[in-house]
């Protein structure tokens, strides 16, 4: 089985991950290869973070390549953030009750209807377990899979035309119980959990981009948005933790704006092309940015 996310998520890297693997530092990509057919052994012993995980796609491609004894030796060998608590509750549930959770997933799938998907969207479940549950569900059965909550932090999107949704696959839950063994999860603002990496440690950052345009816009992934100031504050946060002797990789949409936040950095331009948009008319490669300390 090849390795995915268990969820959708605006912006995933899974079409970019070839691309940042290729720019990951010698001590993660393992540069020197055992033989003309080996990919080289990685040698990392720091600890991973990743301050925006959304889908993931990025920490499942490093969890393969970290050999498990490395991962064994820390305790945490990751730390893993993002600002949506149910996404969170999501990411707990999988690593602490990943059977659990894909029996009441396949539950829900039995009971998709317009009627019963209407009915789960209006709720809000105390039990941080149900929270997960309802989370994957309308995250695989909402319109293009998108996530998206009102002023009041209400999910405001309507039912996705899938005849028969994959709420969730064989083998993929528990795939990513086995890799969230020893990762500690979290659901606040990037910068403490950036400020916690120390030298030898690496960052992976990949936040909501500034807007291309009026209606490209992720932000109503979480209520407040991510503005130009908080790129201002990411920006000076990895550039800290470049001080403290962290690596740091971080995605970015292509502009002026970000080139200016990171021009003391390394820059590289890759494209892509993103499958969650309102339109397929929208979905066209478009120019982001790897920006790296080495």
């Amino acid at each position: 089985m090849t390795p995915k996310p268990f969820v959708k998520a605006a912006g995933g890297k899974t079409k970019l991950v070839p691309a940042i693997m290729a720019r990951l530092p010698a001590e993660l990509a393992g540069r020197v290869p055992r033989s003309d057919s080996d990919e080289g052994v990685p040698d990392f012993r720091g600890v991973y973070y990743e301050p925006f995980v959304g889908g993931g796609a990025v920490f499942l491609a490093i969890a393969s390549r970290i050999p498990l004894e490395l991962r064994k030796d820390r305790d945490p060998w990751a730390v893993l953030n993002d600002a949506n608590a149910d996404l969170m509750h999501a990411y707990v549930s999988v690593r602490d009750a990943g059977p659990k959770l894909e029996a009441r997933l396949k539950e829900m799938r039995r009971s998709h209807c317009k009627e019963f998907y209407y009915k789960t969207r209006g709720e809000e479940p105390a039990e941080a377990f149900e929270r997960a549950a309802r989370f994957v569900y309308l995250n695989k059965t909402a319109f293009n899979g998108l996530h998206r909550v009102n002023a009041a932090g209400k999910f405001n999107v309507p039912m996705g035309d899938y005849k028969d949704p994959k709420i969730t696959e064989p083998g993929v839950i528990a795939h990513w119980t086995a890799a969230l063994k020893g990762v500690d999860l979290f659901s606040k603002d990037f910068e403490p959990v950036i400020a916690k990496a120390a030298a030898g440690d690496f960052l992976y950052c990949d936040p909501p981009y500034l807007p291309r345009s009026k209606t490209a816009d992720f932000d109503g992934y979480t209520v407040g948005g991510f503005l130009v100031k908080d790129h201002e504050r990411l920006a000076a946060s990895l550039t800290a933790a470049s001080a403290r002797g962290c690596k740091f990789l971080c995605s970015q949409g292509d502009g002026e704006t970000v080139r200016a936040l990171y021009k003391a950095f390394e820059i590289q331009s890759v494209t892509v092309r993103h499958s969650i948009a309102a339109k397929k008319s929208s979905r066209v490669p478009v120019a982001e940015l790897l920006i790296s300390n080495y």
